[in-house]
């Protein structure tokens, strides 16, 4: 019964989804009063918030890091975790990305497939469950975060007064079901400089591939050959390379602007710090998406280690650039830093800043896992095994959890990108997936 109820609610579904759409809440937006993430942000959380309360659900904001909507009783719970903050838009959009729009049986718009979609379908789904009268023998609880694309202080205020779940997904992954994500590393290193010309500010967030890279020049930029099939344009002062944007987990899936534009640096008439320090750097990177240069191709039964860097700030006085690596369990923190740390030391730089978030995994056996990998046998017809990814879900915050879903089996990804995009049935049959998945884990 509860998925005809998703049926006949559908189209207030794809309207929610567009209404959250519209807000701009890009992470980390500047704070205000009441509002530490940014008043977009603040203002996708209370849309949220009461539509699930228009629905009879308890819901409520964590001091406006996190909101929780509630549903059932008991000691144990299930959590569903989706997040509402979303990375910049960036450049290469055929349309605005903050007004979902509908063309050839596809939704594009910013969040459609992370993490907006997934969250109004947890929602709708948690309604058709409670529509039908399912009884439940754990309560159920989705998790709505607002700081998941930078800092994750949303998990971190959660924990301060919320019991963990007894079990927990996250639809803000890849289907059938993910067991296992690689270590993350993000760290900055820093080189000091006296008097450069360049000035270059590229990147939009850590774990986002740059489309798009642009050098400002005290000359007109000499003709430079594109390399690795991106592309290069040069006037009055500007020096620009264009890739296509990715999530830095897949950048088999992304070109690397930031990688073009110090290539082409390096072949440009600058003052000799200028062209030693983008010589150095384009040297050391190349175009490697495995860290071969710091001797960290390293692949074990978690994956093969990926490394990109996907910020550069250069001007007067120096230049930071910001890396991404996804590494497995058979790499250590200490290391990854090391290997970094030397490398980066002979070119001149220091290490700044370092985050490390550690990695996860859940048994393939469990119930957790069972119970998922067979809601989408039965919904596919495929024989599916868990999987592991380079990716860092919500999932990694708790010792019961997985992501389920929603980025199809052998797309290629479409989180972070420009036109970011997912089918429409697509919408329908992940909200059928978490009800069923509701009434498998939570129901009597």
């Amino acid at each position: 019964m509860y998925k005809s109820l998703i049926d006949q609610h559908f189209d207030e579904q794809l309207s929610a989804l567009g209404t959250l759409i519209a807000f701009p809440s890009v992470s980390q937006g500047a704070p205000e009063e009441g509002m530490p993430l940014g008043r977009h942000i603040h203002d996708a959380l209370t849309y949220t918030l009461d539509l699930a309360r228009e629905m009879g659900f308890s819901a409520r904001s964590l001091d406006g890091y996190c909101g929780v909507i509630d549903y059932g009783e008991g000691e144990e719970m299930l959590m569903i975790m989706a997040h509402l903050d979303v990375v910049p838009a960036g450049t290469g959009w055929s349309c605005d990305p903050f007004t979902l729009t509908q063309k050839d049986g596809r939704l594009i718009g910013r969040g459609v497939m992370d993490d907006k979609g997934p969250a109004i379908s947890s929602l709708f789904a948690l309604r058709a469950i409670k529509e039908a009268g399912i009884p439940l023998r754990r309560r159920v609880r989705i998790f709505l975060g607002c700081d998941e694309e930078r800092g994750w202080s949303c998990i971190a205020r959660y924990k301060k007064t919320e019991p963990n779940p007894t079990l927990a997904f996250t639809p803000d992954g890849q289907y059938p079901v993910i067991n296992s994500e690689k270590n993350i590393g993000h760290t900055t290193y820093h080189k000091k400089l006296s008097g450069s010309e360049v000035r270059i500010s590229c990147g939009t967030a850590p774990n986002v591939i740059p489309g798009e890279a642009v050098a400002y020049l005290p000359f007109a930029p000499e003709p430079v050959t594109a390399t690795h099939g991106m592309l290069l344009s040069g006037k009055d002062g500007e020096l620009r390379a264009m890739g296509r944007a990715g999530h830095a987990s897949t950048p088999e899936d992304a070109q690397n602007a930031l990688l073009a534009l110090l290539d082409a640096l390096k072949e440009q008439p600058l003052n000799a710090e200028d062209l030693a320090t983008a010589s150095s750097l384009a040297a050391l990177l190349a175009f490697d998406q495995h860290g071969e240069a710091f001797g960290l191709d390293i692949s074990d039964a978690s994956g093969r280690l990926t490394l990109s860097p996907n910020m550069l700030e250069w001007n007067e006085t120096g230049v930071s650039i910001t890396l991404d690596c996804r590494f497995p369990f058979s790499v250590s923190p200490e290391q990854l830093l090391a290997a970094e740390d030397e490398k980066f030391a002979q070119i001149g730089f220091a290490r700044t800043h370092e985050h490390i978030s550690k990695g996860h995994y859940i048994a393939p056996d469990c119930e957790l896992v069972n119970t998922l990998l067979d809601i989408y046998t039965g919904a596919t017809g495929k024989k599916a095994k868990p999987i592991s990814i380079g990716g860092g879900t919500y999932a990694r915050s708790f010792e019961n959890a997985v992501a389920f879903g929603v980025e199809p089996e052998g797309e290629t990804a479409q989180a972070h990108m420009p036109d970011e995009s997912c089918p429409v049935e697509s919408v329908r049959f992940d909200t059928h997936l978490i009800a069923e998945a509701i009434k498998r884990l939570a129901g009597k």
